[in-house]
């Protein structure tokens, strides 16, 4: 009979596997992306630098918390598919309490370092996320079962509330913000619903009332297309508030080119892919606008 390795590195190597670091490039980029549009707030020296890493331990702190709770309870239905191998308490080698206490000992170990580096409005922000994340996963409310709150609650905790405790910690409050906050938010509704979708069997058969699984596959379809052409939409809005009318006209034409293809030759994950591309080099023009 095989004896199960309880070794000291092994357990830690599965609670390090429990916040699936993996999966946060795209939010680790919403996080610099906040934190870059005050950057002139923050000296060049070696203070300046230990700001920025303190900012971005919280935010990693943080994101283990929310794939953390979420592998807590999402456990049952994850033994069902191939999410199984990126949950250790879905395959057993954890168990649901020790993950929760560790979940709550990050949540608790982010919220401390916010508060000593950052002050209260920062802390605001953090402990707003971290609810809105921890009732995303976490019964009795579990907004991930409830249709449009799911989508809803997701683009705020997994999208825009992460760029803006950016702007806050560094105070970099600009005209480009609240349009940077929409496209974000928004493209966090896209993704969260191209994942709903990619899961709606899965979720009906553990009975998880997702919004995709409440209004069917093909109105949630439908509703994807709607988002992508939302978020084309202010992409172009932030490329005209650059002031270049050339650079405006082009991206008409591209995102009308883009838009008029998808619709004759419907694509999804294709079609995402382009925007995932796209969107970072809008954001990068924007930055560089602040920049130089």
């Amino acid at each position: 009979m095989d004896v199960p390795d309880l070794s000291l590195l092994t357990v830690a190597r599965s609670y390090l596997d429990n916040v699936r670091m993996r999966d946060w490039g795209g939010y680790i980029g919403m996080a610099i992306l906040g934190y870059l549009q005050g950057i002139e707030t923050v000296p060049q020296t070696s203070a300046g630098y230990i700001h920025f890493a303190t900012y971005l331990m919280t935010v990693a702190l943080y994101l283990g918390f929310s794939f953390s709770v979420n592998n807590c309870f999402d456990h049952e239905g994850d033994k069902l598919g191939a999410k199984i191998a990126i949950n250790p308490i879905a395959s057993g080698r954890i168990s649901v309490s020790g993950g929760i206490l560790f979940s709550g000992l990050l949540a608790l170990a982010g919220l401390t370092l916010t508060w000593a580096s950052f002050g209260v409005a920062s802390l605001t922000i953090y402990s707003i996320m971290l609810l809105l994340s921890g009732a995303y996963s976490t019964p009795p409310l579990r907004f991930k079962s409830v249709p449009l709150l799911d989508m809803a609650s997701h683009g705020l905790f997994f999208g825009s509330l992460i760029v803006l405790y950016g702007v806050v910690v560094t105070m970099g409050f600009n005209p480009f913000t609240l349009p940077i906050l929409l496209s974000v938010y928004n493209l966090s509704l896209i993704l969260e619903l191209r994942n709903q979708i990619d899961d709606i069997e899965e979720d009906t058969a553990t009975r998880i009332d997702t919004t995709a699984v409440s209004i069917g596959y093909g109105k949630a379809h439908a509703l994807f297309y709607g988002l992508l052409g939302l978020h084309m939409g202010i992409l172009v809005y932030i490329i005209n508030l650059l002031g270049n009318m050339a650079l405006t006209s082009l991206a008409v034409v591209f995102f009308a080119g883009v838009g008029i293809y998808f619709y004759k030759m419907p694509n999804r994950n294709r079609f995402l892919l382009i925007m995932e591309r796209v969107t970072p080099l809008v954001y990068i023009l924007f930055l560089l606008s602040l920049i130089l």
